[in-house]
């Protein structure tokens, strides 16, 4: 056989090899999308900064992020179409009913073949995204109510200190209410006044998914606040020209409201004195201390495109090195355990971890029992003139009557 002469094999060699890199720099740069909201440009800004973290691990993967306007309209439209993103922000709130529909990847043969260990996050926030042996999604943080304050307002009404109890802020609503000041503004929804269900003794619903609103001490805790909501101690962000009960409070509409910790870099955007003067705590006690507490996953499509780019980008997004960065910009407390609180969110962690902070139901239909509840709540407000105890009962009546049977 006859051989090629030494300077040709090496120029050939030399060809080959130089041609490797470019060969690996051609190879495909694969492109995922992912969905979110945003509750604040700082709140986006934060996600990009710890998108641009995973892709600096991973240099194969790039990250379109995208910010909806309505995100659960517009990945209901997407599913329809066959054509979800990558990855999307899944609220606890329709897991099950997303799930349901058949929309999801079930995320637990990656999760077995990666050796995720699952047993760092809170039980409460992974339990909306199960179903069966399934799992449809990882919690990407948490965020329970908590009280806020304006300092200013307080002082105001010659008020130092947060309520602890609700027989205190009773009397903190009668000063503020003589000085012409709004105590709280909280919007009459489910999703809030559900934390005084269980300060009073109650809850939302069972471990089975049984309604507890029509319990004695649930109904004590809506009375409570539909009191409230009749004296003037309670307004809804409507009442105050307000589209959400965070603007009302940055306005310094109110003194008090209760939200999580996505209002903080809100306010520190939009109102950065009513942000300087803010003060943190848990919600007023009444029988117990309450709260509820919200959590949303990262989860895949099932007609999504890039199935495996996509559970890279969830493992390391939902793992104990990407949490950590993403909650270090503090628009949310970690939902897992071996991440730590970010500073200035100690009064968040400390409500997230008491036995009496609930994380929110969420069984199939539930977006339903909210809907109702909400409508029926809004319409007695509106009637100044309301019975306390009849209104109540319209409205737990409403939304039992949404409950799904069964």
């Amino acid at each position: 056989m006859k051989k090629a002469p030494i300077g040709v094999s090496l120029l050939a060699l030399a060809l080959t090899l130089s041609l490797v890199p470019q060969a690996r720099a051609a190879e495909a740069v694969t492109t995922i999308s992912v969905s979110t909201w945003g509750s604040s440009p700082s709140e986006t800004s934060a996600l990009k900064d710890a998108v641009a973290t995973f892709e600096s691990r991973n240099p194969s993967i790039k990250v379109d992020l995208i910010v909806d306007n309505d995100h659960g309209a517009q990945m209901a439209a997407r599913f329809a179409s066959k054509t979800p993103n990558d990855v999307f922000y899944l609220d606890a709130g329709v897991a099950q009913d997303w799930a349901a529909q058949g929309v999801l990847l079930d995320l637990m043969p990656s999760i077995t073949t990666a050796k995720f260990n699952l047993t760092k996050f809170n039980a409460s926030y992974l339990k909306p995204f199960q179903s069966g042996a399934k799992l449809f999604g990882l919690p990407k943080d948490a965020n329970p109510l908590v009280l806020e304050g304006n300092k200013d307002l307080m002082a105001t009404a010659g008020i130092t200190a947060l309520p602890k109890t609700t027989s205190q802020f009773a009397s903190h609503a009668k000063a503020l209410l003589a000085k012409g000041i709004t105590p709280m503004c909280v919007d009459a929804d489910i999703n809030r006044l559900g934390a005084y269900f269980v300060a009073f003794g109650g809850g939302l619903a069972s471990s089975t998914n049984k309604s507890l609103l029509s319990s004695a001490t649930s109904k004590a805790g809506l009375e409570w606040a539909m009191t409230n909501y009749k004296s003037g101690a309670f307004k809804t962000p409507a009442q105050l020209s307000a589209g959400w009960a965070g603007e009302a409070f940055g306005k310094a509409k109110c003194a008090y409201t209760m939200e999580g910790a996505w209002l903080d870099p809100y306010l520190k955007d939009s109102f950065p004195d009513v942000y300087d003067s803010m003060i943190k705590g848990p919600l007023p006690t009444a029988k117990q201390a309450g709260s509820l507490a919200f959590t949303a996953a990262y989860a895949i499509g099932k007609d999504s495109p890039h199935p495996k780019e996509a559970w890279t980008f969830i493992e390391y997004m939902t793992g104990a090195r990407g949490m950590t960065v993403w909650t270090s910009f503090g628009v949310a407390i970690p939902s897992r355990s071996d991440v730590a609180t970010p500073l200035g969110y100690e009064v968040n962690g400390t409500v997230a971890k008491l036995a009496t902070t609930v994380t929110t139901p969420a069984f199939k239909g539930w977006g339903d029992v909210v809907g109702a509840f909400n409508n029926e709540a809004k319409k007695q407000i509106q009637d100044k003139n309301f019975n306390v105890k009849k209104a109540a009962a319209a409205i737990i009546a409403a939304a039992e009557a949404a409950w799904p049977k069964g």
